[in-house]
């Protein structure tokens, strides 16, 4: 598979996982843990998740090349790419959410 489509396909994954794991810590959060230092962990551990995902998809995604300009424009690049479709997907939630809500009454 060429680079262009282990990025995607990681990128993908990404906006799956990211709502899904963010939606799993709420819940852990309100149901399982009812102290409020067990969901600053959580928060923490699901950013640190986050993180580590992120650092994986720019390993396997994202090509090494020997200049150190061209490196730092794919990095700047990736991670402007993960916040954009981050954005995209989180807005879509919101959307999605509010139509929910709205025509529920």
């Amino acid at each position: 598979m060429k680079t262009a489509g282990r990025l995607a396909l990681g990128v993908l994954a990404w906006v799956t996982v990211v709502p899904l794991l963010g939606l799993l810590c709420l819940w852990l959060g309100a149901v399982v843990f009812d102290a409020p230092e067990a969901s600053s962990v959580i928060l923490y551990v699901t950013v640190a998740f986050n993180i580590g995902t992120a650092a994986l998809l720019y390993w396997y995604g994202v090509p090494s090349v020997p200049h150190w300009g061209r490196r730092v424009a794919y990095f700047v690049g990736f991670v402007v790419l993960l916040v954009v479709a981050s954005a995209v997907v989180t807005f879509g939630v919101q959307l999605l959410i509010a139509m929910l809500v709205t025509f529920r009454r």
